[in-house]
């Protein structure tokens, strides 16, 4: 079996179209997420006074993120078009004729997608973290110029054995008001003690305490509670940048901040899981763009002369819906940890391959 790089001229044929209509599905795609995106918050953006350089700013540090989630229902659409445009030109019957075969087919279209795949990925690991968090520093400094505290987030998140909750975050992540460290011995989990501080401000590398201070400390029969001041400082190991982070509303961060977290190193506000379906949902963008591409495959068998009359491709576009609409059902029972992640996290396309297969060979035989 050859190679697909050892007849360009097939390549050329297949890919040109197939990426130029990716792309522009792709670009009306995201231009329409961004526009309903802009109807919520551009009222929100001029409120605080913001003008046209906010919603640029806005639409510049969110675009990337929707890019990549759009891109393999793009894959499917332009996929699509581009074979539903070949079979009606006759363009699929004289390959066929000339004894290129679907699989082979499929062959000389898969660089397209593999090789936009590997660029999500590298764009969801090292452009999209600092975007959505430098996006959401942003909304949460003009949250607090603007006093719209609806915006302000509370927090919760785990900082080695301990449990801390943060009332309001604000001004960036570098200013946290009402916090409660709920310490825990490491060996057990069980509540040793709080402390509490009524605001805490990010001041020379190191948070410093404004307003009262307390700290309770139980008894080892857990019976009793002494209340008293609290003259030190927090052990609060967490950056602004990181306490920011924890608000996002996804999960958006690079393999270096993926590392520290696993290895507790820096502090986390979900689950173990969640971390993990994010990751391995990156690292199968290639795979879950070919699988897209896979089930378009049957737009080849429709006869020229049908025309648009054959109802195969609405077939086509609605199992393409279906199969996003699986994978985020599987996903959300990988995110809650009721199943294996690879198996939340590829139970998806592998039943939209196996299904796309099946299609085919059941269209060969007829």
């Amino acid at each position: 079996m050859r190679l697909p790089l050892s007849h360009p001229t097939l390549l050329k044929v297949f890919l040109k179209p197939l990426l130029a209509k990716i792309f522009i599905c792709c670009g009306v795609l995201t231009a329409l997420l961004e526009i309903l995106a802009l109807l919520d918050d551009a009222s929100t953006i001029l409120d605080r006074h913001l003008g046209m350089s906010g919603l640029f700013k806005y639409i510049g540090l969110h675009l990337p993120t929707l890019i990549v989630e759009i891109m393999p229902l793009s894959v499917m659409i332009g996929g699509l078009f581009t074979l539903l445009q070949m079979a009606l030109s006759s363009e699929i019957a004289v390959l066929k004729a000339a004894g290129l075969s679907t699989i082979n087919m499929f062959r000389y279209l898969l660089p397209g997608p593999i090789f936009l795949g590997f660029t999500c990925m590298a764009v969801q690991f090292w452009v999209i973290p600092s975007c959505e968090q430098e996006l959401n520093r942003w909304w949460n400094e003009g949250a607090t110029q603007a006093n719209a505290t609806d915006d302000l987030h509370s927090l919760w998140f785990h900082l080695g054995p301990d449990i801390i909750h943060v009332e309001t975050v604000s001004h960036g992540g570098n200013s946290l008001s009402k916090v409660v460290f709920y310490s825990r011995r490491a060996q057990d989990g069980i509540l040793i003690g709080c402390q509490y501080y009524e605001k805490l401000v990010y001041e020379n590398g190191h948070w410093a305490p404004q307003g009262s201070a307390k700290q309770l400390t139980l008894s080892k029969e857990q019976t009793q509670a002494k209340v008293s001041d609290l003259p030190v400082l927090p052990d609060l190991r967490a950056t602004p940048q990181q306490i920011i982070n924890m608000t996002l509303q996804g999960v958006y961060y690079t393999p270096h901040q993926f590392r520290k977290i696993f290895s507790r190193e820096a502090p986390s506000n979900l689950p173990r899981s969640n971390y993990l379906m994010a990751l391995y949902a990156t690292l199968l963008l290639p795979i879950q763009m070919a699988v897209m591409l896979l089930i378009t495959l049957p737009i080849t068998y429709i006869p020229p002369r049908a025309g648009l009359r054959n109802p195969l491709p609405v077939y086509v576009m609605a199992a393409g819906l279906g199969v996003v609409i699986l994978q985020g059902m599987i996903s959300a029972l990988g995110n809650s940890g009721s199943l294996p992640i690879l198996i939340a996290i590829s139970s998806g396309q592998i039943v939209a391959a196996l299904a796309g297969l099946a299609w085919i060979l059941r269209m060969e035989e007829k």
